[in-house]
């Protein structure tokens, strides 16, 4: 097969945090490595989408608009000329596959598979948003909180007829791609897990923190956040002051509820540091991770994060759901199981670095960026020589 030539849809990714946005930055550097690709960005010329035009030069910057009723929020609509410009910009090209992340880009990937029937089109879920916002409306079932039973409700809808498309899905978690397969579907479902961040040096602790991490404007680690200090705390406190330890949570965008809930719990065993220049260091400096999720959908990023590190990891099952670390991550889904788990890691912290370096090892056998980047190769290459969809 001669060299596929593949344009890549994404929103603006360079040089900006956050899990999803590393998965964008790999898959475009894999897809440059094997194929000749090009970058077509759903954005504003103005905004965050700037600095990938001065670098990656992309051939059309899109700029998303409100979708209509009934679809959902996350799914943008484009108006009829951004929608011929990116027709144009694929008949110019002659591209053989068009690679797209999230839904962010579907009416144009929809279009484009209707005037080219012969184009394989491949789109990286990573989270099955439906999922998320589902375990967010039943986290707290209010009339203030209806949005989510609304999107929720739209969504399912959405994701039923998406993924009845022709097309290859990659998903990160197997469980979430073994629960969106529909029946006798033409569609082409694969996994592709997360990469682990490149190894850093190990090193021992030079603070006496745990940390919890993420972007903290976020519903889920907002929840997150909620359960540790009304649940999880009370049971660890006295360990904590024992021990001479506190909890550092760090993450951008602190929602204004997190400090009221602190107010509303005063502790002096909880710090609230919000931003900080360097996650990586944040992860060095710490004893341990503590990651009390019960929203989430994909695969958690911050553990593999943490595993380039070498720093042990405590969460629930839903927190470590997708990844396949056996028993380098400690889980528990109750506030007394993952006290527990604190507890021991606190009392014992060689153990909290013997768990680390283990965690470290399994993540570089199975979620190495060259490893990864060959499963996504094989997966497009392969549904591209079936014809896409067993068209």
């Amino acid at each position: 097969m001669n060299r596929l030539r593949v344009l890549y849809l994404d929103t603006p990714f360079e040089n900006l945090p956050g899990g999803d946005k590393n998965r964008s930055r790999f898959i475009w550097w894999a897809l440059g490595e094997h194929f000749d690709t090009s970058l077509v960005l759903i954005g504003k010329e103005s905004g965050p989408a700037k600095p990938l035009w001065n670098q990656f030069r992309p051939l059309a910057i899109l700029p998303p608009q409100k979708p209509p009723f009934p679809r959902p929020g996350a799914v943008p609509a484009f108006s009829a000329a951004d929608q011929e410009r990116f027709l144009q910009v694929v008949r110019e090209g002659k591209f053989d596959v068009i690679v797209g992340r999230f839904t962010a880009g579907w009416e144009l990937m929809a279009a484009a598979a209707r005037e080219f029937p012969q184009l394989t089109v491949v789109l990286d879920v990573d989270m099955v948003s439906s999922r998320l916002v589902a375990l967010t409306w039943a986290s707290d079932r209010c009339f203030k909180r209806r949005w989510f039973l609304f999107e929720k409700w739209k969504l399912e809808r959405f994701e039923r007829k998406l993924f009845r498309s022709p097309w290859l899905f990659l998903f990160s978690n197997g469980m979430e791609m073994a629960g969106a397969r529909p029946p006798l579907s033409a569609a082409w479902f694969a996994l592709l897990p997360n990469i682990m961040p490149p190894v850093r040096e190990l090193n021992p602790p030079r603070q006496p923190v745990i940390l919890f991490f993420g972007s903290l404007d976020s519903t889920a680690n907002e929840d997150g956040f909620n359960f540790l200090v009304d649940e999880v705390l009370s049971l660890i406190e006295a360990d904590l002051k024992q021990h001479q330890v506190k909890i550092r949570v760090a993450g951008k965008n602190p929602l204004p509820s997190l400090t009221a809930k602190l107010r509303a719990h005063p502790t002096d065993r909880v710090m609230l540091t919000g931003p900080v220049d360097s996650i990586d260091q944040a992860l060095a400096e710490s004893l341990f991770v503590l990651l009390p999720l019960r929203i989430a959908s994909g695969t958690r990023t911050r553990i593999l994060e943490a595993a380039a590190v070498g720093r042990a990891v405590v969460t629930t099952a839903i927190g470590a759901e997708g990844l396949d670390l056996g028993d380098t991550v400690l889980i528990g889904d109750t506030a007394a199981e993952l006290a527990a788990h604190t507890r021991r890691l606190l009392a014992d912290q060689a153990a909290a670095a013997t768990l680390g370096r283990r965690l470290r090892e399994r993540a570089l056998a199975l979620y190495a960026t060259t490893k990864v980047a060959e499963d996504l190769v094989k997966e497009i290459k392969a549904f591209a020589a079936r014809g896409g969809g067993g068209r």
